[in-house]
């Protein structure tokens, strides 16, 4: 119990960190969708999205103000077109690349989607070609690396 503590503090600084630094290189615009949004790191920086998770425990927690929804990142429960910017933030590990990466097409409406992966100083290269990978259809806009004492690598990708 004293290690979720801790751990819970340590994430949400770590994640914080990195997403100040994603939002500095990225302006979400209005109809915003958070896949894997845990417990709304995000959301203490964008408010009123969709904040999607598999964990309802996550979704208890998160404090934003937009709409929570159960779901799998896999399998999103909206219209085509009905996302203007997604963020799929530290979850693409977790989920089946190619559904996720279909979905994130059929909903996204002439927008961005930032996605980010783990990574660290000896493996950023890796781990970013890996995250390019499966988007090599939709238009890479920008590349980069966002945290210090957690890293992730960041792409922002767009509709062809």
């Amino acid at each position: 119990m004293f290690t979720g503590k801790i751990y819970s503090g340590w994430m949400e600084d770590s994640q914080g960190e990195k997403i100040k630094e994603i939002l500095k290189n990225v302006r979400p615009q209005k109809r915003v969708l958070d896949i894997g949004c845990g417990p709304g790191f995000l959301e203490n920086f964008i408010s009123d999205s969709f904040m999607v998770d598999t964990d309802l425990e996550n979704l208890k927690k998160a404090k934003g103000e937009g709409n929570k929804v159960l779901a799998d990142g896999s399998h999103l429960p909206f219209k085509d077109k009905s996302f203007k910017t997604i963020f799929c933030i530290d979850t693409i590990h977790l989920l089946d690349t190619e559904k996720i990466k279909e979905e994130i097409k059929r909903v996204l409406r002439g927008g961005t989607a930032v996605i980010t992966a783990f990574c660290n100083e000896y493996n950023k290269s890796e781990k970013m070609s890996k995250l390019r990978e499966p988007f090599e259809d939709f238009n890479i806009e920008r590349e980069f690396f966002a945290g210090k004492r957690e890293m992730d690598a960041v792409i922002v990708v767009r509709n062809n």
